[in-house]
């Protein structure tokens, strides 16, 4: 039910450093509704992780973004180390019958540091996750 679509790496621009290491930041969330007459809704739910901190992230540590569905965690993904000002997409699909149209669908994208030391690789906590309701 739920796949790995899209990972791609890209540069963009600088935003206000918030630490003066590196800040791993969930920065936007979306969606895409797909719906198919007879067939479940397939959604497509895509997230953006950026380092808007003041340096790279160390590149010995290990990373992921995680989709949050209903208090589960579905479908993670790894993430490379990112370096000062780098962002780094991922895309989540979700299947829903349609049934279930009427009803909001909210997630949660969830950065999580699995190792290495957060005061250099995520030295902000607070801007971990997203929640989004669609």
């Amino acid at each position: 039910m739920f796949a790995l679509l899209i990972a791609a790496a890209i540069v963009s621009p600088i935003p206000a450093a918030t630490c003066a290491a590196a800040d791993p930041a969930v920065t936007s969330v979306t969606s895409q509704l797909l719906k198919k007459r007879g067939a479940n809704d397939h959604y497509v739910i895509t997230a953006t992780l950026a380092n808007i901190g003041a340096q790279s992230q160390t590149p010995d540590i290990t990373q992921r973004v995680e989709l949050v569905l209903d208090g589960a965690v579905l479908a993670p993904q790894i993430v490379p180390a990112l370096g000062r000002g780098v962002s780094y997409k991922v895309a989540f699909a979700v299947d829903r019958p349609a049934g279930q149209r009427a009803a909001p669908l909210t997630v949660t994208i969830r950065y999580v540091l699995a190792s290495g030391d957060p005061a250099f690789n995520a030295c902000n906590r607070s801007n971990d996750e997203i929640t989004k309701t669609f």
